[in-house]
């Protein structure tokens, strides 16, 4: 369930980036962004663990 979840989490990341945004609305985006790839690396290193969600 854990590999599913990070698949989801990594889709989340493709639809928020949109190349036609700039700006404030850009660098909003790409903080999200950044804090979902946080949530996968800890979903990877709780796959580690043996840790199942």
């Amino acid at each position: 369930m854990t590999g599913e979840l990070i698949k989801e989490v990594k889709h989340i990341q493709q639809c928020l980036v949109n190349k036609d945004m700039d700006g404030e609305e850009w660098e909003e985006k790409m903080e999200m962004v950044h804090k979902l790839e946080e949530v996968v690396t800890y979903l990877k290193d709780a796959m580690g663990r043996g840790i199942e969600f």
